[in-house]
């Protein structure tokens, strides 16, 4: 198949039906030379092409002619294997088509990453040509880490992820939008299930509709396509077998300490040759692919020595539980995961900040604190339990014991900090409790995750 016929096809290609994503906000300039690249990064499957089809769909309601909007898929088997020119010819061929591209268009590039000098043909197009350039990729490092370096500084990385609570009501038609914050009886119930279910179910949109079974079979598959072409193909790590158990292990244990000095002993035990530094090595690369993330103690954020433990937090609590045997993954690890994820989308497109666990001699943890290590300041401090255990009497005091426990590390981080409150997110509770710090407010996490 002729490059000119491939793309004569991409640009008789409808922009398909899509439900708006709002997490990503992206205003894209008008074709010009050395105009910023956008790169969208994230998990596969989490949304990024479709977020693409978002963006062509709002400059064809803004005027700008369909063919003047080129999206191209790399992984498109037919111009395969990629030749050292493949992209330049790609281009040629669209211009040849559509001669007046030349005097502006807009180039959508989904995984790029799969041919070879792309990061010199992107710099080499955004510089000489009148183009605005989106791009998609699976892994972090190589768009938000290598981009820069090659495009000095002419770039510009936006982070997306799976459905958040918010999106999730959109896509499956749950009316979210409270009136100036406050929710009716009826609605409330709605959301408590809807909530529910999204930690049941995920936010992953092709699984949304799907039945049990079809959904686990899928996101299972999603975890193994993320091990075997964003880690093994680029990093060659270490075997698919130790990959592939050793992510699984990774992700049953979201919301955990997750110790690689343990994983050794058990692949030892089963005969399975490795190593700590090809380990922690595999650790990195599973977190430069977006299917987890390692979190550490706020005081050690913002070192780089190895530790033989972290928690992990899986990209999605749906995901999680569709690699986890049967009961083994419980409602506790599977909010505390959501909550984590929704603290990454509030604050972690700000360099800046750091999502970390707190631990103090007075404070033996606090599950998430906020905060900007650099610069030794802490925002949000953030409790996560299913239930605060709370008897009918209401106060404080009327707490069982084990969150009487929580409250009392989050009052104690409170008072480290400097901050007058602390939440506490459970899955159904709301109330405000006065402690000498300040105020601990217990808020539903339906509600939480609708709250910004």
């Amino acid at each position: 198949m002729s490059y000119e016929s491939l793309i004569a096809e991409y640009l008789d290609f409808d922009i398909p039906p899509f439900v708006p994503r709002e997490d990503v906000a992206i205003d894209l300039p008008r074709p010009a030379r050395n105009n910023i690249v956008y790169t969208i990064i994230g998990v596969r499957r989490c949304g990024k092409t479709y977020l693409m089809y978002q963006l062509m769909d709002g400059l064809a309601k803004r005027g700008v002619p369909r063919n003047r909007l080129l999206h191209f898929t790399f992984d498109d088997e037919r111009i395969m294997p990629f030749g050292d020119h493949t992209l330049s010819e790609l281009l040629d061929a669209y211009y040849k088509l559509v001669p007046e591209a030349r005097e502006g268009c807009y180039l959508f590039f989904d995984e790029i990453q799969e041919a070879p000098y792309w990061t010199n043909f992107v710099r080499r197009v955004s510089e000489q040509h009148r183009v605005t350039i989106v791009l998609t990729g699976s892994s972090s490092k190589l768009l938000s880490t290598d981009i820069p370096t090659n495009f000095r500084g002419r770039s510009l990385a936006k982070e997306m992820w799976p459905l958040s609570f918010r999106e999730y009501c959109r896509f499956n038609g749950v009316d979210a939008a409270g009136v100036a914050g406050a929710y009716a009886a009826e609605q409330r119930g709605l959301l408590e299930q809807a909530f529910d279910r999204y930690l049941f179910v995920g936010g992953f949109p092709a699984v949304q509709r799907l039945a049990l079974l079809d959904r686990i079979q899928l996101l299972q598959g999603y975890a193994g396509e993320i091990v075997t072409k964003d880690v093994l193909e680029r990093f060659g790590t270490t075997s698919f077998r130790v990959a592939d158990r050793f992510a699984r292990n990774a992700l049953r244990s979201t919301g955990l300490k997750f110790s690689v000095n343990n994983q050794i002993k058990e692949f030892k035990q089963a005969g399975i040759p490795s190593s700590n530094a090809k380990l922690y090595a595999l650790l990195d690369d599973l977190e430069d692919a977006h299917l987890l993330f390692k979190v550490s103690d706020y005081n050690l954020s913002i070192k780089d020595n190895p530790k033989s433990s972290y928690k992990v937090y899986s990209v999605d609590p749906g995901l999680a539980l569709a690699v986890a045997p049967a009961s083994h993954l419980d409602l506790g690890q599977r909010l505390e995961t959501a909550v984590f994820l929704e603290l990454k989308r509030r604050f972690g497109s700000d360099r800046t900040n750091v999502v970390a666990t707190y631990q103090a001699s007075n404070c033996p943890e606090v599950d998430f604190v906020v905060g900007d290590v650099a610069l030794c300041e802490q925002y949000e401090l953030v409790q996560v339990a299913v239930r605060s255990g709370k008897g009918d009497a209401g106060g404080a005091s009327q707490f069982s014991k084990k969150y009487r426990s929580e409250m009392g590390n989050l009052a104690a981080a409170m008072k480290n900090a400097g901050l007058e409150t602390g939440t506490l997110v459970t899955m159904t509770e709301e109330d405000s409790i006065a402690v000498p710090e300040g105020v601990i407010e217990v808020v539903p996490a339906w509600k939480w995750f609708l709250e910004r």
